[in-house]
């Protein structure tokens, strides 16, 4: 059966931003006298949330705290961010879901404020009947977001599909009683993925032509 509800992921999902965080993460390292890390290594260990993924690099906070390294890390990705695209077949997928009436939501762990100004940047916010950020940049979780908004518009969850690229996107299902789809080559390794248990597509068109039949 056709969901009703789209609940999409952003960074990684849809938005092309991988190499870019890589970037600024060796960039902090380096500036901090400690060992860069590959991108084989960052898809392998990158988790949530995010605090925890600062102390699989070897951060220990005690000579400056997590919120004041994630906000030189935003700092510095919001001066950039605009050099990233949609991932491919996003904007094609987007438009069919729309065109099958199924309503769209964009759910992602970024600051309100930043992820409307992004999705707006990229011409993807006019798909979404909601954009729901967080209100920090400390990129906890998105799960009390997601149990917030399902009871809110009051959709039954099986009727929901969360789309993402970490294992936390197929968390936030499950804490809503939600399916979930992963799309490869975001922010974790196919090989991660492929202990979620759920369904895992190499590209958005693929899960556009399995979703609408």
């Amino acid at each position: 059966m056709q969901p009703k509800l789209l609940i999409w992921d952003f960074n990684g999902t849809i938005l092309d931003d991988v190499d870019l965080c890589l970037e600024i993460e060796n960039e902090l390292l380096k500036e901090r006298g400690m060992p860069t890390i590959a991108k084989d290594w960052y898809l392998d260990h990158f988790t949530f949330p995010i605090r925890e993924n600062y102390l699989r690099m070897g951060y220990t906070f005690e000579t400056e705290t997590y919120e004041q390294v994630s906000a030189v890390f935003m700092s510095r990705y919001n001066k950039r961010y605009t050099r990233c695209a949609l991932r491919e077949g996003v904007l094609d997928a987007l438009r069919a879901f729309r065109d099958a009436g199924i309503l769209q939501t964009l759910l992602s762990v970024t600051q309100q404020d930043d992820l409307v100004r992004q999705a707006t940047r990229f011409g993807i916010a006019p798909y979404f009947s909601e954009m729901l950020g967080q209100d920090s940049i400390m990129g906890h979780s998105k799960i009390d977001r997601a149990k917030e908004y399902i009871e809110r518009v009051g959709v039954k969850p099986a009727d929901v599909l969360f789309i993402g690229d970490t294992d936390h996107d197929v968390e936030a299902a499950d804490a809503v009683g939600c399916p979930c789809v992963l799309l490869l080559g975001g922010h974790q390794s196919k090989s991660v993925l492929s202990r979620c248990g759920v369904p895992i597509f190499a590209s958005a068109q693929a899960l556009s032509d399995a979703v609408i039949r």
